[in-house]
This record gives C-alpha cells, sequence and structure tokens, in this order.
C-alpha cells in the first residue's frame, strides 16, 4: 500500500510539473515580442531639432546650419530626389523674409527618439508639428501640420530628413496670402480628355451619332471667329447635328491633327464644374480633292453626369 500511494504522489508531482512546464511554454509563445528598440521623449538629437526650429523662426541661418551635417539630405512629400543644405538655407530664407513664423506642438502631438537595437550611427526622430506663418504684406495666416523624420547621427547632427505636409493646401494658402487666389486644378490626364478624343475620332469618321452620344438633350453650341461656315450661338443639339451632316459632306475626309495637348479644368470659384480645352489643325479634304487646313479652338463643358451641356468652338 505504502508503495502505491508513493508511486501516486510521484506521478501527480511529474504530470503537475509537465502540465507547468506546458502552460509556461504556451505563455512564453504567446508573449514572445522582439524589441527593436528603445524610444526617448528627452534625449539631445531632441534637443537638436528644438534648436532648429528656433532657428527656422528666428531667421539665424548660421545657427540654423550648425546642426546639420554637410552631405545632409532634404525629402519633401514623397520626393524621389532630395535636395541639399544650401538649397534648404535658401527655402528657410524665403520663408522669413515674407512671413513672421511660430512653431508649437499641440496636444496630442509629441516628438519621440528612437534609439534602435544594434545600430551605431544614430537614433531617428519623429515629430508633429503646426507651422503658423503671417504674411507680412498682407497679414493673412498660412497654417499647417508638419510630419518630419530625422535621422540624428552621432555627432548629433541630422544628415537625413524626411517631411510631411498637404502640399496642395499649403501652396494655396501660400498664394492667397500674396494675393494669387486659385480656382481650380489643371489635369493633362482625365476620364473627360479621353471622351474629347473620342468625340473628335467620332468626327473624323463621319458618326453622327456617336457624335451626339457625348452632349446632353438641352446642350447650346456656340461658334466664333472664321472659316467655311457662319458663326453661331446658343443653338441646339439639332441644329448642331445639322452642321455636322453639312461639315461632313463638304469635307468627305477630315483630318483632327491635335495642336499641344488638352487640358481638363475643374474650377472651384462660381459653380464650379469641368471644363476641357483643346486645339486641333482641322484638314479638310472637299470632293475635289482640295485641301483646307484651319485652326480650331474647342472648350467643353461637362455637367455632374459626364455629359458636355455647352461647347463653345473658335475658329482661326
Amino acid at each position: 500500500m505504502k508503495k502505491i500511494i508513493m508511486l501516486s504522489i510521484l506521478c501527480t508531482v511529474t504530470l503537475s510539473a509537465f502540465s507547468q512546464n506546458i502552460f509556461n511554454k504556451k505563455e512564453n509563445i504567446t508573449n514572445n515580442k522582439v524589441k527593436s528598440g528603445v524610444v526617448y521623449s528627452e534625449h539631445p538629437a531632441l534637443d537638436a531639432i528644438n534648436s532648429i526650429n528656433k532657428a527656422f523662426v528666428s531667421g539665424d541661418l548660421e545657427a540654423y546650419a550648425s546642426f546639420f551635417s554637410k552631405d545632409c539630405k532634404f525629402y519633401s512629400v514623397g520626393d524621389t530626389t532630395s535636395h541639399n543644405l544650401e538649397r534648404d538655407l535658401e527655402i528657410v530664407s524665403w520663408w522669413n523674409e515674407n512671413f513672421t513664423i511660430e512653431i508649437e506642438r499641440k496636444y496630442p502631438a509629441n516628438a519621440d527618439v528612437i534609439k534602435y537595437t544594434g545600430s551605431k550611427e544614430g537614433v531617428w526622430v519623429m515629430d508633429w508639428i503646426w507651422l503658423t506663418a503671417v504674411n507680412k504684406v498682407s497679414g493673412d495666416t498660412v497654417k499647417t501640420l508638419f510630419h518630419d523624420e530625422y535621422f540624428v547621427n552621432s555627432e548629433n547632427k541630422v544628415s537625413l530628413w524626411f517631411t510631411y505636409y498637404d502640399k496642395e493646401s499649403l501652396d494655396a494658402q501660400i498664394q492667397n496670402s500674396f494675393g494669387v487666389h486659385r480656382n481650380g486644378r489643371v489635369f493633362d490626364e482625365h476620364p473627360f480628355i479621353e471622351d474629347i478624343k473620342s468625340l473628335v475620332s467620332a468626327y473624323e469618321s463621319g458618326d453622327v451619332d456617336g457624335l451626339v452620344s457625348y452632349f446632353s438633350n438641352d446642350a447650346k453650341f456656340y461658334r466664333l471667329g472664321g472659316g467655311d461656315f457662319d458663326p453661331y450661338s446658343e443653338i441646339s443639339i439639332d441644329d448642331r447635328i445639322k452642321i455636322w451632316k453639312k461639315e461632313i459632306t463638304a469635307n468627305p475626309k477630315r483630318i483632327m491633327e491635335v495642336y499641344g495637348y488638352p487640358d481638363a479644368i475643374r474650377y472651384e470659384k462660381g459653380d464650379g464644374g469641368w471644363e476641357v480645352l483643346s486645339w486641333w489643325h482641322h484638314i479638310g479634304t472637299d470632293k475635289n480633292g482640295d485641301k483646307s487646313r484651319t485652326f480650331i479652338h474647342l472648350s467643353h463643358s461637362f455637367n455632374n453626369e459626364g455629359k458636355i451641356f455647352r461647347e463653345v468652338l473658335w475658329v482661326e
């Protein structure tokens, strides 16, 4: 009996130890996290960044430059090419000539210094700042949020700087502060440009139904300038169909050579909307084989359904 009791105790202890060992292994697997570095909220590298901001605000170019390595590379908003310290000093000088500047970190923004495990070359500083700049002439305010990533080397000099911000918003604010107000954006690639190219192809092939398909039922048409046809103003789609057919009959062979490239413009003021501007050489061959060459400019206005509701044609 004594032997049985002792064997039972030994089995219990062994199983308990085995179970505990498995549990510990599972816990280790679950909590297995590899630490890649240390994050600091206070560090000499952060002191250097704070000094850079202070020098930028005051316009002290000498102090500003002292915190960068001579071969420092600067990247902005995902640029694939960098600029150097000399160019960056020109940028800092321009800001101070034209604006009164303030830089601040607002809660919950906080700069972090990251020292990666095994790295002996330096540390990374991740920073988020608000820049507020008041135009010295107009008094208009420019404001935007920057995210900056600095690599600070072992000599406590910045050797690499990536900066990210809303470039379109900042550029527009700067232009506005100088009294240059933007009224839209211009695109050299856009589905509406492709529509105009297809429309022109339909005209070349004499496909009137294809032409009509790009226009709204209430579209209006305008023609100015010279050419073989009289000017017209605010005519309907039905009247325009008659003119297309007349043009196609007068020139059985038609070639439209693009001049430059079309632009799609998204206007912001007023009713806004999309406009495609294009320039062409119209080369027509009549029934007798005689060729004519005319320079034309087209302006097409698109509605929210993607249909052209206005066409304006200028003929040389």
